[in-house]
């Protein structure tokens, strides 16, 4: 008899709610030192869509992207399926006078949003631990014509990560999924547009140097070597992070 999802997203809820009162994945840090420049391609690009925009965060966590952006967006909702960090956003959103945005727990498979509600929706991390073609039925669904989705994610083709996330399952749940390629091929269904980007091989060398003078310059490097690398289809996928733009037609 198969799981009911009801038991899956308790989980979730559980897992994150011990992980936003207290941080779980501390251990896992040093190797984000590596990835940054990713993160921060991510960043600029929800920072220029959320230009005069309603903005939907799925997975707003505890809300500091969010509140963030409140100065540049039209409106903001974060969801997540943590009480817990719904809880703290909200009081962030008060504390920093961020009245432009407000904050749900909300199952990110089953949205009590209106249809066509946003111009942008992004979240980091958020869609490997979901039901896809729930997923990406809802975020099509509340995003309007011409509107985008922008999802940073990692890839679970890489033989040496997979290891790794073996040997450390308590740092993730039981039912997350790093994205795979038939995955991407999946969100061709719901969307008109899905451009990629990917990050992170050869830079995942210079974590045991991430605090020596010699970091900058060999993160440099390892940058400059993975846009020659990742352009190859043979190795793109076997980069840590993908950047996801998603497209609704006009």
């Amino acid at each position: 008899m198969s799981e009911s999802p009801d038991s899956r997203i308790a989980r979730e809820q559980q897992f994150h709610n011990a992980r936003f009162a207290e941080e779980t994945r501390e251990s896992q840090s040093k190797y984000y030192a590596t990835i940054q420049h990713s993160f921060a391609a991510y960043n600029a690009r929800v920072d220029e869509l959320a230009i005069g925009a309603d903005v939907l965060e799925y997975g707003c966590a505890k809300g500091h992207r969010s509140v963030g952006l409140a100065a540049r967006a039209k409106s903001i909702v974060g969801i997540d399926i943590s009480d817990v960090g719904i809880g703290q956003a909200r009081a962030l959103a008060v504390e920093t006078g961020a009245a432009n945005c407000a904050f749900e727990v909300m199952n990110a498979e089953a949205l009590t949003l209106p249809d066509a509600a946003f111009d942008l929706v992004f979240g980091s991390g958020i869609l490997h631990h979901l039901d896809l073609d729930r997923a990406y039925s809802e975020i099509a669904r509340v995003l309007r014509p011409g509107g985008s989705a922008v999802m940073w994610e990692p890839l679970g083709h890489n033989l040496l990560i997979n290891w790794y996330r073996r040997r450390t399952p308590e740092a993730r749940t039981a039912d997350e999924h790093p994205i795979l390629k038939r995955d991407i091929e999946l969100a061709r269904r719901y969307f008109a547009d899905v451009k990629l980007r990917f990050f992170g091989l050869s830079t995942l060398g210079m974590t045991p140097l991430r605090n020596s003078p010699l970091f900058a310059p060999g993160y440099a490097a390892t940058q400059a070597l993975d846009k020659l690398l990742l352009a190859l289809p043979a190795l793109r996928w076997q980069a840590w992070f993908v950047l996801i733009e998603f497209g609704k037609p006009r």
